[in-house]
C-alpha cells in the first residue's frame, strides 16, 4: 500500500528535515515597452531533508554535481517543478534535477539535486 508508504515517509520527513520554501515563478505577459514579459512568485513552505552528495558521487539525475550542491528528498505535500526555487536558511537553490520515488504511480517522496543559485 503505497499511500501508507507516502504518509510515512511525510511523517518522518517532518519530523527529522526542516521547512523549506518552495518558490513558483510563472510568467506572464509580454511587455513590448519593456521587451521583457512580467514574472509573478508565490511562495509556499515545504518540509524536505538536506543532504551533501555522498563522496566521489558524480552525477545526478544527468547533471554533474558540483561543490555545494544539495541533495533535498521532500515530502509529497507540495508538488515542486523544474522552474522552482527551493530556499533553505536564506540561501536561494536552484533546482537541477526532479526525480520522484513513483512505485505504481502514487509518488512516496520527490528527490531533488539542488545548486546555490
Amino acid at each position: 500500500d503505497y499511500v501508507k508508504s507516502a504518509a510515512t515517509a511525510t511523517r518522518l520527513i517532518t519530523k527529522f528535515g526542516r521547512d523549506v520554501t518552495l518558490r513558483h515563478y510563472t510568467i506572464g505577459t509580454y511587455d513590448p515597452a519593456t521587451g521583457l514579459n512580467t514574472v509573478t512568485t508565490s511562495d509556499v513552505t515545504a518540509k524536505a531533508a538536506l543532504f551533501d552528495f555522498a563522496q566521489g558521487q558524480t552525477l545526478q539525475a544527468g547533471n554533474l554535481i558540483q561543490a555545494g550542491d544539495k541533495q533535498a528528498l521532500m515530502a509529497v505535500t507540495q508538488t515542486p517543478a523544474m522552474q522552482d526555487h527551493v530556499i533553505v536558511g536564506g540561501k536561494d537553490y536552484v533546482i537541477l534535477g526532479l526525480g520522484e520515488l513513483n512505485p505504481a504511480g502514487t509518488v512516496i517522496i520527490y528527490d531533488l539535486h539542488l545548486r546555490n543559485g
